[in-house]
């Protein structure tokens, strides 16, 4: 057996050391080949590792109540504002000698007349009235004067309306337009708020004012939309509030009609008049006319049974049906209650015919009823709205002319006059006068326009123009407490506008 030669530690150790440096080197290069290896790792960890920061939570975001506008909220729509119409101030030094021409060209059949061409029921608008329609007094209209007190009492109407529409008898001065001065006064009964919006609403709409058209169309659209929000199935305008219930509907029943006419019969007012009219028909009586309840009782008055007659008029210009019965029904009652020697005209069956016009109890003696011709004025004025054009020209042919003639000659006997001390005030039977005498036409219109010029225009609160009171009317009169400072301030204004309000039935005299 062969033996390997024999290697001593020390043989070893000498080989090892011959061959140092050349394992020396091998190990250097190893080394740094790791050390390159490495640090190329390092980086790329550091290129694709965030490092982690540790700070203190943000704080939670505050609590918010009301919900988060929408994302892209629509942009805001700009309102347009509606000036109200100045009318020039100055006065006509002829003013009360205004020539007496009437509708002698135009010869209307009816106040009511001319569906036509955006006519409208003998108010004011395009093309009626003031605009050239038929019911001025000549070509030169009102007198300037009148009609500068007309706007001045639109604007405090406007100004006292409710947001909601409805002008308030006792809470009007809340909206007074001057908080530095004093709250304007007369407040009224709150059942009559019904009533006195309609009235407001026919000042604004005989000056040519409708729910879409005029100065103060804002204010007409609140007011129809109030009057058609408290509309009962029923077609009742309001609640049933005693005896002024039916004055109430037959009012607002106007002023609805009128804005039905004024707006090109509006399909969106159609229906709640057909109901209105529809409830004025029913409570009539059979055969005869109007009293204070909705159900026919058998009982008649003078006073209701002219506003009935106004309604249904308006109605029945609108297009809306309405009963020939009531005419009849309405000329059988005013004629029964006509004092066939002095042609005046009674209230109610059991004071009999030719009884005096009715009075608060605690204001007889303060408004003696002998100082007024109300309900004979009343029944001229219907009477004359219900003749028919076609079979009468002049009113010396009408069949009841010796009638009407009398009642003419009571009403202008007794003619306008603003005198507190002998209660010789009465704005109900000025506003019927005033028709009825602008109707029949010559001298006794001319006698009673000078006189109610005298009597309204230096009563119109006209002291200060930053006052609240300032345009209207005080609360005078034997129903000023009833009715309150819209109520005669509405009805001021429409005796005023009686130059453009409605055309002649007969043209002129």
């Amino acid at each position: 057996m062969e033996h390997l030669p024999h290697h001593d530690f020390s043989d070893v150790l000498a080989e090892q050391l011959r061959r140092a440096p050349y394992v020396l080197a091998s190990l250097v290069a190893h080394v740094m080949l790791l050390m390159l290896v490495a640090g190329m790792m390092l980086l790329q960890r550091e290129e694709t590792e965030a490092p982690t920061v540790l700070a203190q939570a943000a704080p939670p975001p505050p609590l918010i109540d009301e919900d988060p506008p929408p994302d892209d909220p629509p942009p805001p729509v700009p309102v347009e504002t509606i000036e109200p119409q100045v009318v020039p101030t100055e006065v006509l030094a002829d003013a009360l000698d205004l020539i007496e021409k009437g509708d002698p060209e135009q010869n209307a059949k009816s106040p009511f007349d001319s569906l036509s061409d955006n006519a409208v029921i003998g108010v004011g608008g395009p093309p009626g009235g003031m605009k050239g329609g038929p019911g001025g007094p000549g070509s030169g209209g009102p007198p300037r004067a009148t009609e500068a007190a007309v706007q001045d009492a639109l604007r405090w109407l406007a100004d006292h309306q409710t947001p909601s529409g409805l002008w308030d008898a006792d809470a009007f001065m809340h909206w007074d337009v001057h908080a530095d001065k004093p709250a304007s006064t007369g407040p009224g009964n709150p059942v009559v708020d019904v009533g006195l919006t309609g009235l407001a609403l026919l000042a604004f709409e005989a000056n040519g004012n409708s729910p879409s058209e005029g100065a103060y169309a804002d204010r007409v659209a609140r007011g129809v939309n109030w009057l058609k929000s408290v509309q009962r199935d029923d077609g009742l305008f309001g609640d049933e509030v005693g005896n002024p219930t039916l004055y109430n509907h037959a009012i607002a029943t106007m002023a609805v009609g009128e804005a039905y006419w004024m707006t090109r019969r509006s399909p969106l007012l159609k229906s709640s008049l057909q109901d209105a009219t529809g409830l004025i028909l029913n409570a009539r009586n059979d055969y005869g006319a109007w009293r204070y309840r909705l159900e026919p009782t058998g009982d008649n008055d003078s006073s209701i049974t002219g506003w009935m007659v106004f309604a249904l008029k308006t109605a029945e210009a609108g297009g809306i049906a309405v009963d020939a019965g009531a005419w009849r029904g309405a000329e059988d009652w005013l004629a029964s209650m006509e004092d066939k020697s002095t042609g005046r005209v009674g209230y109610v069956w059991e004071a009999g015919p030719g009884s005096l016009p009715s009075r608060p109890a605690h204001l007889v003696d303060a408004f003696p009823a002998e100082r007024s011709e109300a309900l004979t004025a009343v029944a001229l004025l219907s009477r004359v709205f219900m003749t028919d054009g076609d079979s009468v020209r002049r009113w010396e042919d009408h069949p009841q002319y010796e009638s009407l003639r009398r009642q003419a000659d009571l009403v202008r006997a007794k003619l306008p006059r603003w005198d507190e001390s002998d209660g010789s005030i009465d704005l109900y039977y000025w506003y019927y006068g005033t028709f009825a005498m602008n109707q029949w036409g010559g001298k006794h219109w001319r006698d009673w326009e000078r006189a109610l010029r005298d009597a309204l225009l230096p009563n119109q609160r006209r002291e200060d123009s930053a006052d609240n009171h300032f345009g209207s009317w005080d609360p005078a009169g034997a129903w000023g407490e009833e009715g309150g400072r819209v109520y005669s301030t509405a009805l001021c204004a429409l005796m005023l506008e009686v130059y453009y309000r409605y055309a002649r039935v007969l043209g002129a005299r």
